[in-house]
């Protein structure tokens, strides 16, 4: 006599997926396969398959919604952003930059609070930028200062505190202004909502702006 042979449930999944046409010669058995549905019921393996391959075909539309809507989210940013561009190439100061910014970012990218901070020029009565020596800029944001790296977060007060004063701020994002490579300021974007600016949000843009107005004060 020849002894049982024990098949696992692992030999009957890996014999159907290299076999994925045996049901066809086997209706019979087909049909008295019955699976428990979510609602409790027994139903056909190919009701339950049919209600998988539905499910699957919705998860795939809802992802391709999200894709789009991203992808139209991308497309404003980037007109926004084009327009912004152009107005900061017409201005002829700082104060002009700064002012362009503030209005600019407030009004079309979902911005409550805007500051520029620079290293290497002086304020005077009626700037509306922000001048901080260096040592006190790099302490609280190293990475735009040292690395000239962007990044968003809710940072700690004290550094909330340097950039907006006592505002409702509550995440920022931080564009890094450099000269030569290396930081001499930043663009600061204030938001009152904690969760708006994560660490994992996107900076691409706001690196395209920081640039470009790290370009325009090279001529100023």
């Amino acid at each position: 006599m020849y002894d049982p042979i024990e098949v696992s449930e692992d030999d009957v999944v890996r014999y159907l997926k290299q076999h994925p046409h045996f049901f066809e010669d086997q209706q019979n058995l087909l049909k008295k396969l019955h699976l428990k549905h979510d609602s409790g019921m027994a139903v056909s393996l190919i009701e339950r398959q049919n209600h998988i391959l539905r499910k699957e075909n919705t998860d795939l539309i809802d992802r391709l919604n999200q894709f789009i809507r991203v992808a139209q989210r991308n497309d404003q940013l980037f007109l926004n952003l084009q327009t912004l561009v152009v107005e900061l190439i017409a201005c002829r100061s700082i104060n002009e930059i700064s002012k362009t910014l503030n209005r600019v970012l407030t009004e079309r990218f979902d911005v409550d609070d805007v500051q520029m901070v620079l290293t290497n020029r002086l304020t005077t009565d009626g700037d509306n930028w922000l001048y901080c020596d260096t040592d006190t800029l790099v302490n609280h944001f190293p990475a735009a200062m040292k690395e000239a790296r962007h990044e968003c977060g809710e940072f700690d007060l004290q550094a909330r505190q340097l950039l907006f004063g006592d505002s409702e701020i509550k995440s920022v994002a931080i564009g890094s202004i450099t000269k030569d490579g290396k930081g001499i300021g930043i663009i600061a974007l204030g938001s009152r909502s904690a969760s708006h600016f994560r660490s994992s949000t996107d900076t691409l843009f706001l690196g395209h702006l920081a640039k470009v107005v790290s370009q325009l004060l090279v001529t100023l």
